[in-house]
């Protein structure tokens, strides 16, 4: 996907498809990665926020191994790198360190909570 981005990233059609890709690839690293372009190249594009904010909760996925990283903690994380001061971000972290149905990212969620609220 680097490559996409280096050759295309200012064409129109190059976020719909990495968005296209973070929300219905069927590979879970393919929309991890699309996930991770789309908060470093396309922070400042309307709208990415809240694209951030849904696959943090609506990503299919579900736990086969320890190893697999989950897209909606890479979601996660992205938001609270990129979007730390948004009105949504720490409702979301509250609500994720409940309310994920994988334990990993609940766990993650709930370091993040502690570190924000001292």
């Amino acid at each position: 996907m680097d490559e996409v981005i280096k050759c295309w990233k200012y064409d129109p059609g190059t976020l719909p498809f990495m968005k296209a890709q973070a929300k219905f690839d069927e590979w879970i690293n393919v929309r991890r990665v699309a996930l991770q372009q789309l908060s470093k190249e396309w922070k400042d594009d309307p709208g990415i926020f809240e694209f951030l904010h849904d696959c943090a909760i609506h990503d299919p996925f579900e736990r086969i191994a320890l190893s697999v990283g989950n897209p909606r903690q890479t979601a996660l994380e992205a938001i609270i790198k990129q979007f730390p001061q948004h009105p949504q971000t720490l409702p979301l972290l509250r609500d994720r360190a409940k309310n994920d149905p994988d334990e990993q990212v609940r766990k993650f969620a709930q370091k993040k909570l502690k570190q924000w609220e001292g």
